[in-house]
């Protein structure tokens, strides 16, 4: 009996164990794949430009640095662009003639923070005072009156725009960027939305039929030929 016992225990754990071993080597495991649909709307997120520099030149330029990301669409066609509302009217797209190749849409929100201006009292022929300010972009008068007063504001804005490329070095990838400056130092560029629409890059390799003549020096003959080659193109017109 205890020999028996001994053999139906053995037997018993040598099913278990091998069902184990099947399970662990025979059977994959089941997966179960979440995935979350990815949208495919150009939203602010991926257009906003990343500010890394908001500077005054040694010229009293006022200057903002952006780094730009790469929203490429298409070829230019803005008729079916996929943006988002709020991008739509921040760059102001439904504006747009929907003929015309969209290259690059951007806006720039700038403000202006003007401190302490000291301003002159003047009066003029009807004997009425008001108050001026005035320099090369800014010209601010106040005109009092019984019920508080009224102003008048003239402000030449004045913003230049440098885009280019470049690359920490040799071997890292092209970056866009993109220089907003002002002449007046007191202007400060809060943020930029560019859109970029680059036409395809036009292919230099190429398999194609060809067909023709070639000149034999042997036999001082043109003869006609006919195979499949691969081209490459040096000049695209």
């Amino acid at each position: 009996m205890k020999n028996l016992g001994f053999k139906i225990a053995l037997g018993a754990a040598i099913i278990i164990i091998a069902g184990l071993c099947y399970k662990l080597f025979l059977v994959k495991p089941h997966q179960t794949l979440v995935t979350n649909p990815r949208s495919e709307i150009i939203d602010k997120i991926q257009t906003d430009a990343k500010l890394i520099a908001q500077t005054v030149d040694v010229k009293g330029f006022s200057k903002a640095v952006f780094e730009r990301k790469a929203s490429i669409i298409g070829n230019g066609d803005i008729t079916g662009l996929p943006v988002s509302k709020s991008v739509l009217d921040s760059l102001r797209l439904d504006n747009m003639d929907k003929t015309k190749k969209l290259q690059q849409a951007s806006a720039i929100n700038a403000s202006l923070s003007a401190k302490a201006l000291h301003a002159e009292k003047k009066t003029d022929s009807l004997l009425k005072e008001h108050y001026i300010y005035t320099d090369d972009y800014l010209t601010a008068m106040f005109t009092p009156d019984s019920s508080g007063g009224k102003f008048d504001v003239n402000y030449k804005l004045s913003l230049i725009r440098h885009d280019y490329k470049k690359r920490k070095n040799f071997f890292s990838p092209y970056r866009q960027y993109t220089d907003i400056l002002s002449p007046d130092k007191r202007i400060l560029i809060d943020n930029m939305q560019s859109l970029t629409i680059e036409s395809p890059k036009t292919k230099r390799f190429g398999i194609g039929v060809q067909a023709g003549y070639y000149f034999n020096p042997a036999t001082q003959q043109f003869n006609p030929s006919f195979g499949i080659g691969i081209s490459y193109n040096l000049l695209s017109f």
